[in-house]
């Protein structure tokens, strides 16, 4: 179809290049904070024994090293009186052997109790390395000694900085059971969002796609990162699969369990779109005009997709490039 240029039809037809636009498809999927598993401690009683001093509640926070509190112990009893010994005979030992060296070099010994002095003192020595090793083995550092009443006494202290979430046991409680948990420990300085895939879902999703975050409870904020990491397999209750990103939380506002609505982008392949003011039917068939030349129109068969929003997707029948007609198309159509 011609149209002239001095015709009034064509101030009234207006036309466009076709769009090649990438638009990621969006999965939503319900998801909550969650503590990172590395940030988790669940600290267990290092020995059995008796309570005696609790320093911590849930909502404490701590400093790596602090202590949290103190078990009396039969066991550390034993390992402190041991290493005493232990000490004890090392020093006698090292004595006895300084004096068999000196009279040897004055020739007044033998040298067979030289060599039984020597032997004895590393024998000391290796009994007092293996009593202190024991000691560090129960939370205690032998180096420096004890008194009676620590003898008997078991530090527990934090091995990060965090908070504590649970406590189980309380002063005046007796430990017995060396994988009962006491209380756990969480840095929530770095958080987890993590997000529940439908079985149909999981398959679009990898690592590095762009993920979004919200919180029915917190309006306004969004956190966005790219996802860590995808849990191998399906819960077996839910038939969902768990994948995470990594945010900062250095206020303090999120909190593990917070529940979060999850947008992930997962990337598509190039797509012609164009308006839907561009499309007429033909029939049974979907058209648009293509612009073949200047004031030079011709009818073209599309195959598209209806969207949502002014634009659809062209499925087949154009190229990158191609200019067609978005305004007043349906004028040619009755000319």
């Amino acid at each position: 179809m011609i149209v002239d240029a001095d015709s009034p039809l064509l101030p009234r037809l207006a036309v466009e290049t076709v769009k090649v636009e990438e638009r990621p498809k969006t999965i939503d999927a319900p998801g909550e904070i969650a503590a990172e598993p590395a940030r988790t401690i669940s600290l267990l009683p290092p020995v059995a024994g008796h309570i005696v001093r609790m320093d911590v509640a849930p909502g404490t926070r701590v400093k790596r090293g602090q202590l949290l509190a103190l078990i009396a112990s039969g066991d550390m009893a034993q390992a402190s009186s041991d290493e005493e010994k232990a000490r004890a005979a090392f020093t006698l030992a090292g004595d006895q052997y300084e004096r068999a060296r000196h009279v040897v070099g004055a020739g007044g010994g033998a040298v067979k109790d030289l060599e039984s002095a020597r032997a004895a003192y590393a024998q000391a020595r290796s009994e007092l390395d293996r009593a202190r090793d024991r000691l560090a083995a129960l939370g205690r550092d032998g180096q420096a000694g004890t008194d009676a009443h620590a003898g008997s006494l078991v530090p527990l202290t934090a091995p990060i900085d965090g908070v504590i979430d649970t406590v189980s046991v309380a002063a005046g409680m007796n430990v017995t059971d060396p994988t009962a948990v006491m209380m756990t420990l969480l840095d929530t300085r770095m958080l987890w969002v993590t997000a529940d895939l439908a079985e149909d879902q999981a398959p679009l999703v990898q690592a590095g796609m762009t993920a979004h975050a919200t919180f029915p409870v917190l309006p306004g904020l969004q956190l966005s990162g790219a996802l860590d990491g995808l849990r191998p397999s399906l819960q077996a209750d839910t038939r969902r699969r768990t994948v995470h990103f990594e945010v900062t939380n250095p206020t303090g506002t999120l909190l593990p369990h917070l529940y979060a609505h999850v947008a992930i982008a997962v990337p598509q392949p190039p797509e012609i779109t164009i308006p839907q003011t561009a499309i007429l039917m033909n029939n049974d068939a979907t058209t648009v005009f293509v612009e073949a030349r200047p004031h030079v129109f011709r009818r073209r068969t599309v195959d598209i997709v209806y969207d949502d929003g002014t634009n659809s997707r062209v499925l087949s029948g154009l190229a990158a490039g191609d200019r067609v007609v978005t305004q007043g198309a349906v004028l040619l159509n009755d000319d």
